[in-house]
């Protein structure tokens, strides 16, 4: 195989598989190589919103420690081996052509239909056992009870992220059954970590759930939170008297980082001794994650963000309502798009107030919801495809303006491919069309 034949064959995989009701199948599978996951220690990381940028908080800092640091994520934003990392860098294409043939003939002799998760998530444990990994920091897919990464048993410690409504139709359309799922992660005798601000009801569950599997429950202090200061290149915090920067911009990367920092002191505790502040600070300071506030242009200003549910676009408001208040922005354009399986009416609703003109775009991927409908939502808007859709804002924003792209990290992953051409364009039309 080459490598266009192996991303072929990884593409014929569908998102979702058969119905899981238990995690016996993957199991099963996985007994067919050998249980690599069994040869490996685990950072578990489940949540709503922010596991991408703690499971890159804590990874990088791991790395930096010197520790050979595993890391799975998802979605993709560039190409699809940014998924399984090690010490921050992609699987390489040999190594995951070789792997691919490893497991291939396995797969195809199986009349189970598995998921394309489910197959990345067997090439991860292969690589990341293959190369001996110190700990490896795995998110997980979509829940947690009965997510395919949860056949771990090595677990040394459960990290819950920000929990809010997202998956309702698989997950259920309560807080507190996703939080259920989400604690389902927890095993016994582990440490649990738990983001700071998550909703009494769904704290509850993970502090029970937590109690229950004897697992030590660990939440930061907010009352040892100092100093926060936030702009558009970054925080900085102090937190129990210690100072830290972040690269990732956002308030809620703040707590998402103090979550990162009491997983980090966790695992110090449990024998990872070169794990210090100067490695947390240089490890927070330095992980970076694409489409998370991401500015990736100056004149206008243009913001990316995968926020793609209510909780997500909320923080993403908060960020580009502190901007609007600057007298440097003229006017907000937002490019949107975003999928019929999320609260898309609600998520909407916490940032059209915001801005001036959006441009609506739809079948950047399967199930988008009709960019007609999306523009309901705003006072001002515009229908586009994507792939007129950043010279359209480019256009209206001018060089005093600031644009923002959101609502499902496949939009950022689909307008990719345009952004360099069309900033190497307009860059050199706005001084003559658009001023």
């Amino acid at each position: 195989m080459n490598f266009y034949e192996t991303m072929e064959y990884i593409g014929s995989f569908p998102k979702l598989g058969e119905p899981v009701t238990s995690l016996n199948r993957f199991a099963a599978l996985l007994q067919k190589f050998d249980n690599p996951q069994d040869r490996l220690q685990f950072i578990h990381v489940a949540g709503t919103n922010g596991k991408g940028s703690t499971v890159r908080m804590i990874a990088e800092s791991l790395r930096r420690a010197g520790y050979v640091a595993g890391e799975f994520s998802s979605p993709y934003i560039r190409e699809w081996s940014e998924r399984i990392r090690i010490n921050g860098v992609n699987i390489p294409r040999n190594t995951l052509i070789r792997i691919v043939e490893y497991v291939k003939p396995v797969f195809d002799m199986e009349s189970t239909v598995y998921s394309q998760f489910e197959l990345t998530t067997v090439i991860a444990f292969i690589y990341f056992a293959s190369q001996k990994c110190d700990v490896v920091v795995l998110e997980t897919g979509i829940g947690g009870l009965l997510d395919c990464t949860n056949v771990v048993k090595t677990t040394l410690i459960s990290v819950i992220t920000s929990i809010s409504f997202d998956h309702t139709a698989i997950l259920g359309d309560s807080i507190t059954a996703i939080a259920e799922q989400k604690a389902g992660i927890i095993k016994p005798g582990s440490i649990t970590v738990c983001y700071p601000d998550n909703p009494p009801e769904a704290e509850r569950i993970i502090l029970k759930t937590a109690l229950q599997k004897k697992s030590e429950f660990i939440k930061p202090d907010l009352d040892k939170l100092k100093n926060i200061e936030s702009g558009i290149q970054g925080s900085s915090f102090r937190y129990k008297h210690r100072d830290y920067e972040l690269k990732m911009a956002g308030v809620h990367q703040v707590l998402n980082a103090v979550t990162a920092i009491e997983t980090l002191e966790s695992l110090r505790r449990l024998g990872f001794e070169r794990i210090r502040y100067s490695v947390n600070y240089d490890g927070l300071k330095n992980a970076y994650l694409h489409s998370r506030l991401q500015i990736i242009h100056d004149k206008p200003l243009i913001i990316l963000d995968g926020a793609h549910n209510p909780d997500g676009m909320r923080s993403l408001a908060a960020f580009v309502r502190k901007l609007c208040d600057s007298p440097k922005i003229a006017r907000t354009v937002m490019i949107v798009g975003m999928r019929e399986d999320k609260d898309y009416d609600t998520a909407l609703a916490e940032i059209c107030r915001y801005i001036d003109t959006a441009i609506c775009v739809d079948g950047f991927m399967p199930g988008t919801v009709s960019a007609a409908r999306l523009a309901k939502s705003f006072r001002r808007s515009r229908v586009a495809s994507v792939s007129e859709a950043v010279r359209l804002a480019m256009a209206i924003a001018g060089t005093d303006g600031m644009i923002v792209i959101g609502g499902s990290l496949y939009l950022a992953e689909a307008l990719n491919k345009y952004m360099d051409t069309e900033f190497k364009l307009i860059d050199m039309e706005l001084n003559t069309e658009f001023r």
